[in-house]
């Protein structure tokens, strides 16, 4: 009887709490600036070596399922370019000075799942937002450089998905932090994304995703 009782409740303060909560649906568009943090046997890249960030874009679809006045759980679905810069510069024994650029591009097809806190403004509202990401590559682009010389050579290959040393893995996942303000209907973002995915296949290698968005989101019906 106990139990019935206490089944009865809970589905009371379930719906209750469902009914009270608030579902609203907005359309994302934003500009990304990516990097790889990348290590081998430990060490962290140095030098000409170390990759640099690379501006992108995203693109999708979010939701905001509000708890409370002040807190919220947002979905989302994106699409995002991601990738790195890497320049060498250094003297070949027989062919001389050279340089060398390499930039890749990956895009992926992202779900973040932020918990969001509100603190209220004069008729606006200060956002704060953590929680995980997912990601799922479906293309891969790598562009070479190379100068030697005065002579200049161009490559353009599509990188592979797999688990040998010359694929990259394609699945991705982290945690992101995020600060921002709500003006009625619209919120403008300042996130930070941080790769706990090792994308690389390369023994004692390690490649993890980094990137910086500031973002703007339109929510319908507020």
């Amino acid at each position: 009887m106990k139990k019935k009782v206490f089944l009865v409740l809970l589905v009371v303060v379930l719906t209750a709490s469902y009914a009270q909560a608030q579902f609203s649906f907005g359309a994302r568009a934003g500009f990304n600036l990516t990097n790889a943090f990348t290590k081998y046997d430990g060490k962290k890249a140095e030098g000409d070596m170390k990759p640099k960030y690379k501006p992108g874009f995203q693109i999708g679809v979010v939701g905001e399922y509000a708890i409370s006045d002040i807190f919220a759980i947002q979905p989302g679905i994106l699409y995002a370019t991601q990738g790195y810069k890497m320049s060498t510069l250094g003297t070949h024994p027989t062919m001389g000075k050279f340089e060398s650029k390499i930039t890749a591009n990956i895009n992926y097809l992202q779900i973040p799942v932020n918990a969001q806190y509100k603190v209220g403004l004069d008729g606006s509202a200060l956002l704060l937002q953590a929680g995980p990401y997912f990601g799922f590559a479906f293309g891969a682009k790598s562009k070479s450089e190379t100068t030697i010389n005065g002579d200049t050579e161009k490559n353009e290959y599509n990188l592979k998905f797999g688990s040998k040393e010359d694929e990259i893995n394609r699945l991705d996942f982290g945690l992101g932090l995020g600060i921002g303000l709500q003006l009625n209907a619209i919120q403008i973002g300042l996130g930070y994304k941080f790769g706990l995915a090792n994308l690389s296949n390369v023994d004692k290698s390690s490649i993890t995703n980094r990137g910086l968005a500031i973002t703007a989101t339109y929510f319908f019906g507020k």
